[in-house]
């Protein structure tokens, strides 16, 4: 693993080790509605109020989004076949679907592992967010690869000239596609559906002004209709990213990390889209081998009709994952389950209208739209097919749970076998019922996979819940390793009688809170501990936590005599070394990811940004003088709670020998090689945040770094200073060896990057060093 990895492995186990503000205890189950981003409006003020509500919810925001891509895409379609030829509009046609597929690829690899995920990611959300917009560039890139080989490919075979016209713009503009569908699912994530909408609307109008335009002025073709299609993507993906830009921030080592866990998930995501397909057309191709190609025309022609409830299940799904997601970490297994039946009662109910309208009125709108004779005397199979699509539409809240509680290979041979039974029902009914037999196939099928996924859900879903419980509530299996270091600690042995809270994961270890439940102390007099839980891993030795325990001790000895322009510095106090478990016992400090609130700014004030950073260089000072670095000093592995002017170092000790940088001087040994760490940390971090986030931590660090190399005194011990962090510095970044491998790669992009800005931080230093050498030298205690 390479040196820009180090800088996040323990984000996620220390940047949460604050005392939350409500109870540890599980949360009852409150409304996911109210956690949306739809308005919250006073409940009970009147129609007015109340029809206000119903219009902002984030279901009929939903629904709305979907049918604004819906008739876009119809009218883009109209408007194509009105000023073209019919060659022109296959191949438009053709090229466009090639955008279906990767759009499947993005929501299962990369969007629906990031909604589901989110609540319980490493790192900061800034992290986690930039590493799933890093997993959509490399799609991005793969799709130029995939899609510039097909266009060649289309080429050699002498394929029609507007065909690979079209194909070649197509590629030129799919990165833009995924850029903007990235953003759309963004918002959903995150229950913004307005957003989602607004969005949706500008593409709407940029798309159909543009084809409207070219049909005007008569420059309408496949090729030109795509450019259109292309334009409306680039220019809302790109404001967007320019608008929620401060929301990422991306880490090789979260990249990573967060990639094997969306595969993990994804792919059972994607062959279940992927089976589910296969299920659909089923019986296109049963019906095609057995009766003929007009039955299926007829079949097709119905199941036309039957797909105006499309843009409804597309609208419902864009919000039942999120919402589910939501109500799983609000609510634990409980709230999963109001929430699924809260969703499977709005669905049928509008489902049951649609059904009662298609039995009504679904002849009649078949020959108003397909006037011809062989289309009459169809609606009992309309009928059959319609109540198929309620099925598939009762089944979405179920899967989604599932897949809430990380259970998606339940979707996948629930929905396999569901595939398996149409294809037989389909079979053998076509033989005896014709294309009657076929919608009853297909509706068997449809119960089966229904069925099966409710099934599995009341089954899996309460026994895998607490693998992602709410924040708070630990999996049984660390509860249980928890409890075993607590017996080392005190005679309690009682399971109830303990409130234990996960805080959170990182590469090394899991950190839990405790307290019993009395509130009484439980060691000393401390009221409530951190326990942080080593994984078992070959490179997690007992040494190796012993000396972690060593460096935390005397970084809790050194700061906590500092205060200095009334900033408390504070550090956890070690108390325990558990062999077996291995885990560190040690007391609680407040504060959040100093890193996340300097990147959001929230009470960030210009005195706060000239004396914190004094203040934390007075403490490091003291600490220094024991001979021994801190390690991975970076602003992750500090906590902050600024409105009560406190900040606490966590996470202290030596994991790797490379941070020693053996080649280099060691005159200001231990603060060179801290201080290179921590200007290497902020250089790695590829932001595409704000430029006043950037301004913000880049200023705080360089503050850190001028106050304690003003204590080296003279001018030429200052430049000296200075020489031996950026030599340190350099063989850090060595570490990041290019390549023609992906990582390598990005090894290339995040060296050049890191090197240009802590050259910048360095030439600063210096320059200051030189202003100020006249100056006295600043106390350090």
């Amino acid at each position: 693993m390479d040196q820009s990895a180090h800088a996040g492995l323990q984000e996620a186990e220390t940047a949460k080790m604050a005392m939350p503000r409500v109870s540890l205890a599980c949360p009852a189950g409150m409304p996911v509605e109210a956690s949306g981003a739809s308005p919250s409006l006073p409940s009970g003020r009147g129609l007015i109020a109340k029809a206000l509500q119903i219009i902002c919810g984030s279901h009929v925001l939903a629904l709305a989004d979907q049918a604004v891509v819906s008739c876009t895409s119809f009218l883009t379609t109209v408007v194509v076949a009105r000023w073209t030829f019919p060659s022109e509009l296959g191949s438009y046609s053709i090229a466009i679907s090639l955008l279906f597929p990767l759009f499947c690829v993005q929501e299962s690899l990369i969007s629906l592992p990031y909604t589901i995920q989110r609540h319980r990611s490493l790192g900061t959300p800034a992290q986690y967010a930039g590493s799933s917009f890093a997993h959509n560039v490399q799609l991005s890139g793969l799709a130029l690869v995939v899609l510039a080989l097909g266009a060649i490919g289309l080429s050699a075979s002498n394929a029609p000239p507007e065909l690979v016209s079209a194909v070649w713009v197509l590629t030129a503009m799919s990165p833009f596609a995924l850029l903007r569908e990235f953003g759309r699912r963004f918002a959903f994530a995150h229950l913004q559906m307005a957003q989602a909408l607004v969005l949706d609307i500008a593409g709407a109008a940029i798309q159909v002004l543009g084809v409207l335009s070219l049909g005007l002025m008569g420059w309408m073709s496949a090729a030109s209709a795509c450019a259109a299609l292309g334009l409306s993507y680039a220019v809302v993906g790109l404001a967007w990213l320019h608008l929620a830009r401060p929301k990422f921030s991306i880490r090789g080592f979260h990249v990573r990390r967060t990639m094997k866990q969306s595969w993990a998930l994804g792919k059972w995501l994607g062959a279940s889209q992927l089976t589910t397909f296969m299920r659909t057309y089923a019986a296109y191709w049963l019906l095609a081998w057995s009766v003929g190609t007009a039955a299926t025309g007829v079949y097709a022609a119905c199941t036309s009709v039957v797909a105006f409830a499309n843009p409804l299940i597309l609208g419902f799904s864009n919000v039942l994952a999120p919402r589910a997601a939501l109500a799983l970490s609000k609510g634990g297994s409980s709230g999963l389950l109001r929430e699924v039946i809260r969703d499977t009662l709005l669905i049928g109910g509008i489902m049951t209208l649609f059904c009662a309208a298609i039995a009504v009125f679904g002849e009649d709108v078949l020959h108003i739209l397909y006037q011809n004779d062989a289309y009459r005397g169809h609606g009992h199979v309309l009928t059959v097919l319609a109540f198929s699509a309620m099925a598939q539409a009762l089944a979405m809240p179920p899967s989604n749970a599932l897949a809430s509680v990380e259970r998606p290979q339940a979707v996948f041979w629930t929905t396999l076998l569901a595939a398996i039974l149409t294809l037989v029902l389909v079979w053998v009914l076509i033989g005896k019922h014709g294309l009657e037999g076929a919608a009853y196939g297909v509706l068997g099928g449809s119960l089966a996979a229904s069925a099966g996924r409710w099934i599995a859900f009341l089954v899996l879903a309460p026994q895998n819940a607490a693998k992602a419980e709410p924040a708070g509530m630990p999996s049984d299996s660390l509860s249980e390793s928890i409890l075993q270091v607590l017996q080392h600690l005190t005679p309690r042995s009682d399971a109830r009688e303990w409130v234990i809270e996960s805080l959170g994961e990182g590469y090394q270890a899991y950190v839990c809170a405790v307290r019993l439940q009395d509130q009484q102390p439980l060691l000393q007099t401390h009221k409530a501990l951190v326990i942080k839980l080593y994984k078992p891993r070959t490179d997690t030795t007992l040494p190796l936590v012993r000396g972690q325990f060593d460096s935390l001790m005397r970084l809790h000895a050194a700061v906590r005599r500092v205060s200095t322009d009334g900033w408390k510095i504070a550090a956890p106090a070690p108390l325990y070394l558990s062999r077996s478990p291995l885990a560190l016992v040690m007391t609680l400090v407040t504060g959040q990811n100093l890193e996340g609130r300097l990147q959001a700014g929230d009470h960030i004030t210009p005195d706060v940004m000239e004396t914190g950073p004094r203040a934390l260089a007075a403490a490091l000072n003291e600490y220094w003088l024991s001979g021994h670095p801190y390690g991975e000093l970076a602003l992750g592995n500090i906590l902050g709670d600024i409105e009560a002017r406190e900040l606490s170092f966590v996470d202290a000790g030596v994991r790797h020998d490379s941070h020693f940088c053996n080649d280099v001087a060691r005159r200001w040994y231990p603060a060179s090689r801290d201080l290179a760490y921590l200007l290497y940390d902020l250089g790695v971090e590829v932001a595409i945040g704000s430029h006043s986030a950037r301004v913000r931590k880049e200023m705080f660090i360089g503050g850190i770094l001028k106050a304690v190399i003003e204590t080296a005194g003279s001018m030429e011990e200052r430049q000296s200073f200075l020489d031996e962090i950026e030599a340190c510095v350099g063989g850090h970044l060595r570490t990041l060896e290019p390549s023609w491998s992906p990582s390598g790669l990005w090894h290339l992009v995040v060296r050049q990057s890191a090197s240009r800005r802590i050259d910048r931080q360095l030439a600063k230093l210096r320059a200051d060093a030189l202003s100020s050498h006249d100056r006295p030298a600043s106390s350090s205690s």
